[in-house]
């Protein structure tokens, strides 16, 4: 569980690169101090032989053996110095701080004459790095200097002026105390690097749980809550790194979850009052399936009273009106046909209500401007005695598209319900407000007087063929049920709004159609 945790992953991931460069700085570092140790002993030996060769110059050319033996001994008791020899050009040691060795010949591929016999002929001039080699005796780790001795004027007496060099001066130095001081600087990095890694890795780990443990347990217990259902939280990180923004994503996740869970039981409360509304607006719908059934047989039984009417009814009007015209003032018939005259008259009217209701035609849509059409009826009716003392006020929306509709029939209906509220105002006068806009994707106009109003009871039959509420002999009751009829036809929608003595608002929505369904221009 312990390496599972991402403190502890990062934690290791740090502390192997943190090793590894460590590793690779104490390896670089270890063998450019090892070198610089080296090339100062080297310097140092090089230094140590040129002393010893130029001790011995004056006695060798005096040729006093004795007095450079002693040289060469004395130099030899020196701590570090191992062998101090000199060995001439056949490789035979003539003098040695080691009086065993005197007498010897040196095997020329040995590691003291490697630089100059390296190849068939020896080398005269030798660069400095091959007069040093480092080499191993009985496990002692030495370090060899060659100087050659050259032969020179004051040499010539003894020795022919061919030779160039005749002889070569062996300094083997021992690299124990050079070993020693490598073994203690590797051992002082080694424990310099774990003491720096432990320390890091302590700074990490302290650095790990502040800035990143303890925002992540966070998260992670308020994430357990909020799986359990808790979404009444917050997590407060106050950083501006990527856990800072992760904080303010999980708060605006858990407040959003919060909202949607509101909404969700908001809306399982408020379900059963959907359902009922969508139940009254099937109920709304039947009922005016139920209505258009109704008027449907009301119509077809109006075409045929009205057809059965119409005939005799004509004859009677015309008789009568011949009889009213032969008589004269005087008569006493001339009241009782004067009657039958008006009353005959009525029903003839009431017969061309019904032919009208029973025989609406389908609409012959055209383009028209509404607002247009409003002016056209208005004119119609404004000079006409029942408006005399009522003040029309138009609010046209001038941004209105073009409807397709049937402008007689649309006409009519606007004439209607214009008349009626003419009707509600007659006496008193009165405001009657016309507004045109768009409501719900269609097209309104609302027609709004100030008339005596509708009773509530009555609003249900207001489009019932011959209901009506005015006075006897004043209305049919089919105009209404007519006008009814047109806008649905249209596909469109009215509807009454009304309060005793306040009142009524009577409102028309009209479709707008993309283009002219019948194809007429």
């Amino acid at each position: 569980m312990v390496f599972r945790s991402l403190k502890t992953k990062i934690l290791l991931s740090v502390i192997v690169v943190v090793v590894v460069i460590e590793g690779i700085f104490l390896y670089l570092n270890i063998t450019s101090l090892s070198r610089q140790i080296l090339e100062k002993t080297e310097e140092e030996a090089f230094n140590l032989s040129e002393t010893i060769r130029l001790s011995i110059r004056n006695a060798m050319m005096k040729d006093r053996r004795d007095e450079y033996q002693r040289i060469i001994d004395d130099v030899a008791q020196r701590r570090g110095i191992v062998e101090v020899r000199i060995f001439n050009k056949q490789g035979q040691i003539t003098v040695s701080s080691d009086p065993n060795k005197v007498g010897t010949v040196v095997d020329k591929k040995a590691e003291a004459c490697s630089g100059c016999h390296r190849e068939d002929e020896a080398k005269v001039l030798l660069p400095s790095a091959s007069k040093t080699r480092i080499y191993e005796v009985d496990k002692q780790k030495l370090l060899g200097l060659i100087n050659p001795i050259y032969n020179e004027t004051p040499c010539y007496p003894c020795h022919p002026k061919i030779l160039n060099v005749l002889g070569v001066l062996d300094t083997m130095i021992s690299l124990e105390d050079f070993e020693k001081e490598k073994a203690q600087i590797y051992n002082r990095m080694i424990f310099s690097g774990i003491i720096s890694v432990v320390i890091l890795s302590f700074l990490l780990l302290l650095l790990l749980t502040r800035v990143v443990n303890k925002p992540i347990d966070k998260l992670l217990a308020a994430t357990k809550k909020a799986a359990a259902g808790n979404l009444d939280q917050t997590v407060s990180i106050r950083s501006h790194d990527e856990l800072g923004e992760l904080s303010d994503s999980f708060n605006n996740m858990i407040s959003e979850l919060k909202r949607s869970r509101d909404a969700i039981e908001e809306w399982t409360q408020t379900l059963e009052h959907r359902v009922q509304e969508r139940t009254q607006e099937l109920q709304k719908v039947q009922d005016q399936l139920v209505h258009a059934g109704k008027m449907a047989a009301l119509g077809e039984l109006a075409a045929g009273v009205a057809h059965e009417i119409n005939n005799p009814l004509t004859g009677v009007l015309t008789f009568s009106s011949l009889l009213l015209k032969k008589v004269d003032e005087n008569h006493p018939w001339r009241k009782d046909l004067d009657t039958i005259v008006q009353q005959t008259s009525r029903c003839r009217n009431i017969v061309k209500g019904l032919l009208d209701f029973a025989r609406q035609r389908k609409p012959d849509k055209r383009q028209w401007d509404i607002q247009q059409l409003l002016d056209k009826t208005l004119t119609l009716l404004e000079k006409q005695a029942p408006f005399q003392n009522i003040q029309i006020v138009k609010e046209f929306n001038t941004n209105l598209p073009m409807l397709f509709i049937d402008a007689d029939q649309i006409q009519q209906v606007f004439m209607n319900i214009l008349l009626n509220a003419a009707d509600a105002m007659s006496g008193k006068g009165g405001t009657l407000s016309i507004r045109t806009g768009r409501r719900d994707g269609m097209v309104e106009v609302a027609f709004t007087d100030t008339g005596c109003g509708i009773p509530r009871e009555h609003l249900s039959k207001l489009f019932d063929p011959f209901f009506t509420t005015k006075q006897t002999g004043k209305g049919t009751g089919l105009g209404l049920a007519i006008s009814y009829g047109i806008i649905q036809s249209h596909s469109g929608d009215i509807k009454v709004e009304s309060e005793a003595g306040k009142g009524s608002t009577f409102r028309i929505r009209l479709p707008i159609e993309p283009e002219n369904p019948n194809g007429n221009p």
